[in-house]
């Protein structure tokens, strides 16, 4: 199996008790099949994991920009946002991510990731 792209995301909230973690990977194995790992579930805690198999890699990235999308409301469902604590992508990937949707996720407080992931995404 190879890993093409990994995006790791927090919520936090300590006045309400919520600190929720959410990571999407995307890979290929060696017949040719994409597959989407999602983790999901509270910080520093075995997440719950879920993968789903695509026949091609634009499905594979609209169901990855499709669950980008659903992170970027959370503020309207669970009152914070999303930040991004780790990304990493092979070039070829990152044209089939949308930067619109990436660009609006904030960074977490942590400067060597924030340079990182900024550099990853050219901003």
């Amino acid at each position: 199996m190879q890993n093409l792209l990994y995006i790791r995301l927090r919520a936090v909230n300590r006045d309400l008790k919520f600190d929720r973690e959410y990571i999407i990977e995307l890979g290929s194995d060696l017949f040719k099949h994409w597959y989407v790992v999602v983790t999901f579930g509270r910080y520093t805690a075995w997440g719950t994991s879920r993968t789903k198999t695509f026949d091609t890699r634009e499905e594979a990235c609209a169901f990855i920009n499709s669950g980008l999308r659903r992170r970027l409301s959370s503020p309207k469902r669970i009152g914070c946002c999303y930040q991004i604590i780790s990304f990493n992508a092979k070039d070829d990937i990152l044209a089939s991510i949308n930067d619109t949707i990436m660009g609006r996720f904030s960074w977490f407080e942590n400067e060597q990731n924030r340079s990182h992931c900024k550099k990853m995404l050219n901003y």
